[in-house]
């Protein structure tokens, strides 16, 4: 009862803002685009399921943007706050032609696809696969299941508002087809015990190749 209602209470956006920056979301999401996405200048950077943008506080100046998201809400405020570093595009990447958005260096996802069911996470996965150059790179991070798992960080996330969360091998089953995945579980990247899963993926020499 009580953590259905602090799930309600999150589904406010001033009051879901507050706790992403109370337990540290903000700095693990810094983190994640400098140490783990690293956007080289020059490239262009897909971020798929960008929300408002976020993203592209962390990114150097001189990065090609591209964010996707299905949200039309989430969208028209990324470009109010952002339009002028980046082009968003509102709309579902299991529909959305990979040629109307073109080849990228790198794509990433930031807390996505513990949201997505098995079908729709391989979706969003197979246009990756679609638009990413052969040789770039696919990063995600999402919080994950781990054997022993503390009691504190399994109870957050059972509780998450994303219902799909998986154990490492759920997640790294997904991105697959892509290529070789490698993976690295952090319990340190919020102020508070969390586990989260971060994955790098280099596209293999058939990926990037259709614009279906």
């Amino acid at each position: 009862m009580i953590m259905r209602l602090a799930k309600e209470f999150l589904a406010r956006p001033l009051v879901f803002d507050s706790y992403q920056w109370l337990v540290g979301m903000p700095q693990c999401h810094k983190r994640f685009i400098a140490e783990m996405v690293c956007p080289v200048a020059g490239e262009r950077v897909l971020d798929v399921g960008c929300g408002v943008g976020a993203s592209l506080r962390y990114m150097p100046d001189n990065v090609d943007y591209t964010g996707v998201d299905v949200s039309a809400s989430y969208i028209e405020k990324a470009k109010a706050e952002h339009g002028n570093r980046g082009r968003f595009i509102c709309a579902d990447v299991s529909t959305l032609n990979s040629a109307s958005v073109g080849n990228f260096d790198r794509a990433f996802c930031v807390g996505v696809l513990h949201h997505l069911p098995d079908d729709v996470a391989a979706q969003a996965v197979e246009f990756v696969r679609r638009v990413v150059k052969p040789g770039g790179v696919f990063v995600s991070i999402d919080p994950c299941y781990v054997p022993g798992q503390h009691f504190i960080p399994k109870l957050v996330i059972d509780n998450d508002r994303g219902e799909y969360v998986r154990d490492a091998a759920g997640f790294e089953r997904i991105v697959s087809g892509l290529g070789q995945v490698r993976r690295e579980i952090h319990h340190d990247l919020l102020r508070i015990p969390f586990t989260q899963i971060v994955m790098w993926v280099m596209l293999d020499g058939e990926a990037g190749q259709s614009t279906r």
